[in-house]
């Protein structure tokens, strides 16, 4: 059902969509419980102390105001702003603004929200806005259109969202990009044992700094990675190979097999005889 809002400021050719989640989506996904079009003049605002969804909000035309964890922003056409609004928030239209917006909320949804605050801020200027922006004109047109989803339809959306919001702030992967060049020497030299300091000199920073970048980056240390990589290598040569646990172990760069049964019993809690046992089609 199309809803008009009957806030202050908010011009008639406005549309918003209410929802009520299930049991079950409230506490297995994403869910929306408040997504819109409006359009605005300057007596649009809302003050709230607390409100229990996240709201996500995409510039269309004109300027938005925003005040939120003690300072003043003003989101331009093509800006994305990104509020928990259990903090305190006020945010008020400027003549002329047209934007989309979605209330949510979720399994963990809080916790995503409060690590892009962190590192990206409530006024998000990234190269995915415009495909955020897409997003949520094409959500609010499929409920203008009566548009009927299961909730892990729904939850997908939102998840798509957020991922948009996390995805490096670069038009695209370049050769050059260092974090990029450590992952292709790790993939193209699973076989040796590297190290920290190599893997620093390949993307040209000091070891520390790239640590630091890799691990914002990955979510992983580089060695850790380094491991991991191994690991997911060893996987699958022990399910679309018939080389023995030894000589998988040797390619990866292990001086005998007991060093890639302990990494399978530490990480996988089974020896590689086993999990190959178990995964390979009979």
């Amino acid at each position: 059902i199309i809803m008009k809002s009957v806030d202050p400021g908010i011009l008639d050719q406005s549309i918003c969509f209410s929802f009520t989640p299930s049991a079950m989506a409230k506490k297995l996904l994403f869910y929306p419980t408040w997504c819109g079009h409006y359009y605005c003049t300057n007596r649009y605002f809302m003050r709230r102390d607390t409100y229990p969804p996240l709201l996500l909000i995409y510039v269309r035309v004109g300027i938005l105001r925003v005040f939120y964890r003690g300072k003043d922003y003003r989101a331009h056409q093509g800006d994305v702003v990104l509020l928990d609004c259990q903090e305190p928030h006020y945010y008020q239209a400027e003549d002329g603004l047209e934007f989309l917006y979605i209330h949510f909320d979720g399994s963990n949804a809080h916790d995503i929200v409060q690590y892009i605050l962190e590192n990206e801020g409530p006024l998000i200027q990234l190269h995915t806005n415009q495909q955020i922006g897409n997003e949520l004109y094409q959500m609010v047109a499929f409920y203008e259109k009566d548009g009927v989803e299961t909730p892990f339809q729904s939850s997908l959306r939102i998840h798509r969202l957020l991922t948009l919001l996390t995805i490096p702030n670069r038009v695209a992967v370049h050769e050059q990009d260092p974090i990029d060049k450590a992952v292709r020497y790790i993939r193209s030299h699973i076989g040796k044992n590297i190290t920290l300091k190599e893997l620093a000199d390949v993307a040209q920073l000091s070891p520390y700094y790239f640590a630091h970048c890799f691990k914002e980056r990955t979510g992983y240390a580089p060695i850790e990675y380094v491991i991991n990589s191994k690991l997911d290598q060893a996987k699958i040569m022990l399910i679309h190979s018939t080389e023995s646990v030894e000589s998988i172990a040797f390619s990866l760069g292990y001086s005998s097999s007991n060093s890639l049964i302990s990494l399978f019993l530490k990480r996988i809690g089974m020896t590689p005889h086993v999990y190959r046992k178990q995964n390979r089609s009979r």
